[in-house]
């Protein structure tokens, strides 16, 4: 385990799970000390918002330190206790209780990846309104720290996935007004594009990039381990710069032309940037022309413009290719 705080120094966070420890602090008792100690075995991240010493604190920098890593997060959990003190002018848990509702609507209302683990203590007043709220969303509330933690632990242990994703165009204003995507301006894309990363992808879950992936400033804010298929981007700009074949080998586990991929059906893929260079013979995963066409008569879009701006899963690609080859007729290819 390794804590991150609000004074922790910037660095890539994107190697391991992270699980953020939401709840109250202010009359609350240090239960965030308990959390830590009882995670120390695993090979994660704990980001913990309490802060030892509150001096010069700055309440701008806790927001965006606690949003950052709330969105970065693969296991998002609130345990609220008991109140050990009053707080004058304050009512106990008020800033847990608007987190909740915000996360349980960005994750669980939305199906992604990231998961909250919400656990109450049944002295905590209000719980029986929050409990039947979410009970009606049939998300369970656990009643004892105890039962929280055994959750929160589990879902931590799982295994990584594998996703497809391609022309993310981090920073270009081009490719945002080019192909109309739905946002004011780039600062807003990227930061979408990168909740909507987090929210389906965890730290060990594996992507393949199928190219044009913009920025790579961006990748230390992305989960999974990355594979990068050069896409006409990259190639364009390989051949006036050499050394950034170096710095794309350091950000990602490999990078290649294009690649062969089994699944875990034991069927292959083929997995290439442009569809004029799919094989005729296998079923193939490409990008490069953003939103324009989903599916070919063998091949599948991967690219966020087609896929909500978001990666799909292993899952997906087996769905839409049994779709594909099996029940979509010719009137689906025209």
């Amino acid at each position: 385990m390794e804590l991150i705080t609000p004074v922790s120094p910037e660095m890539d966070y994107s190697n391991k799970k992270i699980v953020f420890l939401a709840g109250p602090i202010k009359g609350a008792p240090n239960w965030q000390a308990d959390a830590i100690k009882d995670l120390a075995d695993l090979d994660v991240y704990v980001a913990n918002p309490r802060r030892e010493n509150v001096m010069n604190f700055n309440l701008d920098l806790q927001i965006n330190w606690e949003s950052r890593f709330l969105a970065a997060a693969d296991v998002i959990m609130f345990w609220i206790p008991p109140k050990e003190t009053d707080v004058a002018g304050r009512d106990y848990a008020q800033t847990s209780r608007f987190e909740l509702a915000e996360w349980m609507a960005k994750t669980h209302y939305n199906h992604t990846r990231k998961q909250v683990v919400v656990g109450i203590d049944d002295a905590f007043f209000g719980k029986s309104y929050i409990v039947k709220r979410l009970q009606a969303e049939n998300v369970p509330v656990y009643s004892t720290y105890t039962e929280t933690l055994h959750k929160v632990r589990s879902l931590l242990k799982n295994d990584g996935r594998i996703f497809f994703t391609s022309d993310t165009h981090f920073g270009s204003e081009r490719a945002m007004t080019l192909s109309r995507r739905p946002f004011v301006s780039v600062k807003e894309m990227d930061a979408s594009l990168i909740l909507n990363w987090n929210n389906e992808v965890a730290s060990d879950d594996v992507v393949y990039h199928l190219g044009d992936f913009g920025d790579l400033n961006i990748r230390p804010y992305l989960h999974g381990k990355i594979h990068l298929i050069l896409g006409n981007y990259e190639i364009d700009a390989l051949k006036e710069n050499n050394a950034l074949q170096q710095q794309l080998e350091n950000r990602f586990v490999s990078v290649l032309p294009h690649d062969t991929l089994t699944l875990k059906n034991g069927e292959q893929v083929y997995l290439t940037h442009k569809p004029s260079e799919c094989k005729k013979d296998m079923f193939n995963l490409f990008g490069h022309i953003h939103g324009l066409k989903k599916v070919s008569i063998n091949g599948l879009n991967v690219g966020v413009d087609a896929n909500h701006f978001r990666p799909i899963s292993e899952d997906d690609v087996l769905f839409f290719k049994n779709a594909i080859l099996n029940h979509y007729d010719y009137e689906v290819f025209l």
